[in-house]
């Protein structure tokens, strides 16, 4: 295993001695640390505009939904088809897909 040590110049110029700033990172609490992610994330969030907020959102939601078993996608389908009154929503989501399909085995066909 080798080690790797490095000894500071013992006489160091102004020069070496203002450019070595020892930079120390404070120690928060986890109630300061979640308040510093909530204060950058505002900074972040007030930067982008519109379109890269929607872009954001798409990309965090597939991540996140990606993630889940199809009968946990399907619970989260159904769930939000009660808020916009659709109860059909997951099957017309299947529906839709499997069309899809089906007109691009056709095409390939042709």
């Amino acid at each position: 295993m080798t080690v790797y040590r490095q000894d500071a110049n013992p006489n160091a110029t102004n020069s070496e001695l203002d450019a070595k700033v020892i930079i120390k990172h404070p120690q928060l609490t986890n109630d300061q640390f979640g308040e510093l992610v909530a204060q950058f994330v505002e900074l972040q969030v007030d930067n982008m505009d519109t379109q890269t907020l929607v872009d954001w959102v798409t990309d965090e939601l597939i991540y996140q939904y990606g993630k889940l078993t199809p009968y946990e996608l399907k619970e989260r389908i159904d769930s939000h088809a009660e808020l916009v009154d659709d109860e059909e929503l997951y099957d017309e989501l299947v529906e839709n897909i499997q069309i899809a399909d089906l007109m691009k085995e056709v095409n390939s066909e042709e």
